[in-house]
């Protein structure tokens, strides 16, 4: 039995909104310096040692170890774990705190390219916000009715850089304290941690319930199938608290708008 065709569209500017937001491409995706907490974190100390261990056990002078090359032996090491669940050879050419070092690399990247470090990054996911709140709203309209839910469920599929911005720009995994190249050390219970809020096949789930509280509809958020607590918010709050809770961002939070070049001086 073949499986059967599922009707969909692809909407770019919806789910590659940052592909969409000139103003996200030329800050950041475009401009020099954008990374640069990254780029000094990667001839840093703390990469320097990774490449030293990593030359020890292949027995190799140091100069011919560089920060390329740990970490394109890193990705080996995570791809044959994620795909056969064994420690390959790769593996072995690092320890724990050189996952440590590898993991805030990466962290760094993410960090300043799709979320706290520039602005920009999550606000190019407007429109994604809107979208979602726009669903949840007209379900909630729906059910206040009585009638059926036009919509019961929305499946939308991107990728990584698709999701973080959104959960920064809902403000989930914020640090107190910035994520730079020479915090790495004062960083290791830091809240903004990719390989784990951003796994292969990430996800993000937010439901209503109807939990017959006088007409209220509640919302639980899952990610990566775990419940998820909004910023300041009690585990599955009322919609209509949540609504407010981020009805500044509904108000202020135009696509159009923030994505908007602003005027070159003459």
């Amino acid at each position: 039995m073949e499986p059967e065709e599922v009707e969909h569209t692809v909407n770019d500017t919806l789910m590659r909104f940052f592909d969409e937001c000139p103003r996200f491409v030329k800050e950041v995706e475009e401009k020099p310096g954008s990374m640069a907490e990254r780029d000094k974190f990667e001839l840093g100390p703390e990469m320097q040692r990774v490449g030293e261990k990593m030359a020890d056990r292949l027995g190799l002078p140091y100069n011919l170890i560089n920060a390329d090359m740990a970490q394109a032996a890193f990705h080996f090491c995570a791809y044959e774990f994620a795909l056969n669940t064994v420690n390959s050879p790769w593996c072995r050419l690092f320890d724990e705190v050189d996952a440590q070092v590898m993991e805030y690399l990466n962290d760094l990247k993410q960090y300043w390219k799709r979320g706290y470090g520039h602005l920009i990054n999550s606000q190019s996911s407007c429109i994604l916000f809107h979208d979602l709140f726009s669903r949840l709203d007209k379900a909630a309209e729906e059910s206040k009715s009585g009638g059926p839910i036009s919509e019961a469920v929305s499946i939308q599929v991107g990728h990584a850089e698709t999701l973080l911005p959104l959960l920064t720009l809902l403000g989930l995994f914020k640090d107190e304290v910035r994520l730079t190249a020479a915090n790495f050390a004062a960083q290791g219970g830091r809240s903004f941690r990719t390989s784990r809020t951003l796994p292969y096949a990430a996800n993000l789930v937010v439901a209503l319930y109807d939990c017959d509280e006088g007409g209220e509809l509640r919302v639980q958020a899952l990610l990566n199938e775990e419940p998820l607590t909004f910023p300041g918010m009690e585990a599955a709050p009322l919609y209509r608290v949540l609504r407010q809770h981020y009805l500044p961002l509904l108000k202020s939070c135009v696509f159009e708008e923030v994505c908007r070049l602003p005027p070159q001086r003459k």
